[in-house]
Order: structure tokens, then sequence, then C-alpha cells
């Protein structure tokens, strides 16, 4: 089995750049879920009323006039 040799570690700036590249990337993702959870949410929230709004409008048609 042959293994790929180690890359030396980043130095000066490279390194700085790697390091905000990775933080970088690191809150694009925690936004991309962040974004994600909120849109389920709010999905849920308005599946939730239409819900409702069809009970009410069942309940509603079954009254008396």
């Amino acid at each position: 089995m042959t293994e790929k040799p180690e890359a030396p570690p980043k130095r000066g700036d490279a390194a700085w750049r790697a390091h905000r590249d990775a933080i970088a990337n690191r809150n694009e993702r925690a936004t991309r879920l962040a974004q994600a959870k909120r849109h389920e949410k709010y999905e849920r929230l308005v599946a939730r009323e239409r819900q409702d709004e069809l009970r009410e409008r069942a309940e509603l048609s079954k009254r008396p006039h």
C-alpha cells in the first residue's frame, strides 16, 4: 500500500490564510444549517396553521345558519 507523503505544515501567510478559510468555511456551514432549521420550523408552522384553518372551516360549515 502506498501512502501519500505528508505535506509540510503551512507557515506564515499561508498558515494564516488556511486558518482564516477554515473559520469562514465553518461559519458558512453553520449559517446554512441555521437557515435550514429556520426554514423547516417555518414550514411546520405554516402546515399547522393550514390544518387549523381547515379544521375551523369544517366546524363552521357544520353549524346551523
